[in-house]
């Protein structure tokens, strides 16, 4: 799972980097702020609002207590720590509402991949992404965790702002099944499944998996792989984020897999109503988040604008993406390993920072950016 290996290697440069680091603007005549609104997450991920105003935040836990021994990112340990946490803007408060969900990462709880994704509908609806696949869990783990694992690994979580919860689709289930009979795609890497971005709506949720390369349309708990996203130059597209823009189109933002450089990822514009998928915009690096804000404008966030083998503290940043562009405008620098994206109703951005850390640094962030 390309992502899950990504964060595992830039979590190794937290330990071996000075925390510290401010965070520099955009020249001109523009200035944004940029203000901590809530510290102490467990590796923040998305973000989301709900209609009526209220931020959301994905946590995709630190594993647990269950380890499954060495893969590609060495010794994963699970359990169920992640969750979907309210952020109180204005009290710089955290209340976590939908808890107990699958969550992987290293012993030290470093790289973790859960939650990665949620989404809203409307006031009261939370959607969310489980990373991974039931085909992933060993089947000699104990029987008490598997039980709760495959019932949760790789699913849609459907949520309430109340802290009601179900599961929904398998999208990680199916890519992995869809990567199986694909495998010249990505030659040395399927099958895999990483689902990790969500847009949710009232009748049809749209999840990007980040391993399988693929959009897929989720109805009730039918998942349909309507299209794969061409690899880069070196290894695979890694599709992050996905949101709808003005004109009903949807707009994915990529990572990209190991060997790109800086300015390899592309934001791709998928037309359903046509099955079109077209490049939008080059030039960005590491997409983790993205979004469009309330005045039409679409905004990114890179993990590490020197590229995934040079992530470190303080190279992170948030782009404004012009249409057809092939150079992004940035907005801040100076952030760290920022994730998830969500635009407020006052013209403000919020940004998940530091989001991966190992759990005792207690690092993990929303920050607010004000334009």
């Amino acid at each position: 799972m390309r992502v899950r290996v990504a964060v595992a290697c830039a979590a190794a440069a937290v330990s071996c980097v000075a925390l510290g680091g401010g965070v520099a603007s955009a020249g001109g005549t523009s200035h944004p702020t940029v203000t901590t609104v809530v510290s102490g997450l467990d590796n923040p991920r998305d973000l989301a609002f709900t209609s009526d105003g209220k931020l959301f935040v994905a946590e995709a836990g630190h594993g647990g207590a269950t380890c499954l021994g060495a893969g590609p990112e060495g010794e994963q340990c699970a359990g169920f720590t992640s969750k979907i946490s309210r952020v109180w803007i204005g009290q710089h408060k955290v209340q976590r509402v939908i808890t107990k969900l699958f969550s992987i990462a290293a012993p030290d709880g470093s790289g973790a991949t859960g939650v990665d994704g949620i989404s809203a509908v409307g006031e009261h609806s939370i959607h969310g992404i489980i990373t991974g696949a039931p085909q992933f869990l060993p089947p000699d783990a104990p029987a008490d965790f598997l039980a709760v694992a495959r019932n949760q690994i790789g699913r849609v979580v459907i949520g309430s702002t109340s802290g009601q919860r179900s599961f929904g689709a398998g999208v990680g289930a199916r890519s992995f099944v869809w990567t199986s009979n694909h495998k010249n795609l990505v030659p040395g890497q399927f099958p895999d499944a990483n689902p990790y971005g969500i847009l949710a709506g009232r009748s049809t949720d749209w999840v990007v998996d980040a391993a399988a390369n693929t959009i897929n349309k989720v109805t009730g708990k039918r998942v349909q792989v309507v299209k794969f996203i061409p690899n880069p130059p070196a290894s695979d597209a890694v599709p992050t984020c996905i949101d709808r823009g003005p004109d009903g189109a949807l707009y994915v933002g990529e990572l990209t897999g190991g060997g790109n450089g800086p300015g390899a990822s592309v934001v791709w514009r998928y037309s359903p109503s046509t099955g079109q998928l077209t490049k939008w915009a080059t030039g960005l690096t590491a997409v983790t988040g993205c979004g469009f804000a309330h005045d039409g404008r679409f905004y990114a966030t890179e993990f590490s604008t020197a590229g995934l083998e040079n992530a470190a503290p303080g190279t992170g940043a948030v782009v404004r993406v012009p249409p057809h562009s092939s150079k992004p405008v940035t907005v801040v620098s100076g952030l760290n390993f920022p994730g998830g994206f969500a635009a407020g109703w006052d013209g403000s951005l919020y940004v998940s920072n530091w989001s991966i850390a190992p759990t005792s640094q207690h690092l993990g962030a929303v920050v607010r950016i004000r334009m």
